[in-house]
């Protein structure tokens, strides 16, 4: 058994030899050592001062607009403690339309005033989904 081992070990020698010449073994032990260092992120303060990284298209706005003093909310995207409404990234404690950003959950964001409350959910497929909360 012993020797079986060690004839073993000593082929696994002889062939990383004869595939490998000692310039590329160094190489290759360079290469794992370097991605094998801790590697340190951006921190979530540079993450939060970061410009918006998204493309926006203004879109012209109807003239005829009926329902001028009510304002709409679309939510389109929920990342981590960050939300898209209206094409505008806020967080928690921001204020769109003159609502505030109450709480993100993981499908919905609540907004609200002194005297109103709503509540907005991502959407799915081409439903337009708003609740009120009074």
């Amino acid at each position: 058994m012993k020797k079986s081992i060690i004839v073993m070990c000593v082929s696994l020698i002889c062939v990383r030899g004869a595939l490998c010449d000692s310039a590329d073994i160094v190489e290759y032990d360079r290469f794992f050592n370097e991605i094998g260092e801790v590697r340190i992120g951006i921190a979530n303060q540079d993450i939060d001062n970061i410009a918006n990284p998204f493309v926006t298209i203004a879109v012209p706005t109807s003239s005829n607009n009926t329902n001028a003093s009510s304002p709409t909310f679309k939510l389109n995207a929920i990342f981590e403690n960050k939300v898209k409404i209206n094409d505008s990234w806020l967080t928690q404690g921001s204020t769109v339309n003159g609502l505030r950003v109450i709480a993100i959950k993981q499908n919905s964001v609540v907004l609200g005033s002194e005297n109103r409350a709503i509540e907005l959910f991502l959407r799915e497929k081409n439903e337009n989904s708003i609740i009120t909360i009074n």
